[in-house]
């Protein structure tokens, strides 16, 4: 468990950003973790990529984020995002700076077959995130969006208290902290970073069922079935329309607006899939958002393709 204790100042500086850096890290410490038992909703995922990383390039990779964990921060290889959200080149060229040009090349190799045919739809999602958190931060304040994110991380003013492998206290005075959203945290806090006078730790995004579905084909309208559409002949066309676009977390307005259906055809949809345990609800200050349930990732995995 890691303790971070704020000052007034340090408090009044909470930001949020994303990190693909961070995504590609967490999902390599992720596989470490669980091996051949990959949890919902990464299992799909870890199927289709881990099979094309060459195995030299995860061995070598694994030994170099194993031997991180035995230290209090991962500094070296996860560097503070500089902007609420950057690309993986800057990312790459901030380890090369710190000097761990291997790490980086080998890190540009694993994002290529790992993240990247994925990160169109995580970007998506994860900017989602932000605008959600960054409304929560506006109104609320650092309060509100501390209470807020999630998991076993717990706020009692002046101490925020953050999951993780090592037992630490880090006083912040008169400094930043930035939450990184990560899809593939699983719940946990994989990654905890210090430079300076900033700290930086990743928590659980909303959304991490993108992960449970292939690279989107952006090239196929929203309407479109597919020979052999096994999924549209049990649901029917237009929940299977719906189920389909809650890749990432979604609003009734925003399936909609997606899909060109009135907003009371697509509330009807989702009501009669949350009846049956596809797809779930859940509340952010004013706006109910709707993803799928582990059972509608099973549901897309089987028939969906």
């Amino acid at each position: 468990m890691i303790r971070i204790r704020l000052d007034e100042l340090t408090l009044g500086r909470v930001r949020i950003a994303i990190s693909p850096l961070w995504e590609a890290y967490s999902s390599l410490a992720l596989t470490l973790r669980y091996r051949s038992e990959i949890p919902y909703p990464y299992t799909k995922w870890a199927a289709t990529v881990l099979p094309r990383v060459p195995p030299a390039l995860y061995k070598e990779l694994a030994g170099t984020v194993r031997a991180q964990w035995k230290k209090p921060t991962a500094s070296p290889l996860t560097p503070i995002p500089t902007s609420p959200s950057p690309a993986i080149e800057d990312e790459l060229k901030a380890l090369l700076a710190v000097g761990q040009d291997r790490f980086a090349h080998l890190m540009s190799e694993y994002w290529a077959t790992a993240v990247a045919p994925y990160w169109p739809d995580m970007r998506n999602v994860l900017e989602e995130e932000i605008l959600v958190r960054g409304r929560a931060l506006v109104t609320g304040g650092s309060d509100l969006l501390l209470q807020n994110l999630g998991g076993r991380i717990r706020w009692e003013n002046p101490e925020l208290s953050v999951p993780h492998q090592t037992d630490l206290d880090w006083p912040l005075a008169d400094s930043r902290l930035i939450i990184v959203a990560v899809l593939f945290a699983r719940g946990n806090t994989r990654i905890f970073s210090t430079l300076h006078d900033t700290a930086a730790f990743s928590y659980q995004a909303q959304g991490a069922a993108v992960l449970g579905g292939p690279p989107r084909d952006t090239g196929a309208p929203h309407d479109h079935v597919r020979p052999r559409d096994r999924l549209t002949a049990l649901l029917g066309r237009g929940r299977t329309a719906v189920l389909r676009s809650l890749l990432s977390p979604t609003t009734t307005t925003g399936v909609a607006n997606s899909l060109g259906l009135a907003p009371s055809t697509v509330s009807q949809h989702l009501a009669a899939l949350n009846s049956a345990g596809l797809v779930r609800r859940h509340r952010v200050g004013s706006r109910v958002l709707y993803e799928l349930d582990e059972f509608g990732v099973v549901l897309l995995s089987e028939l969906g393709d």
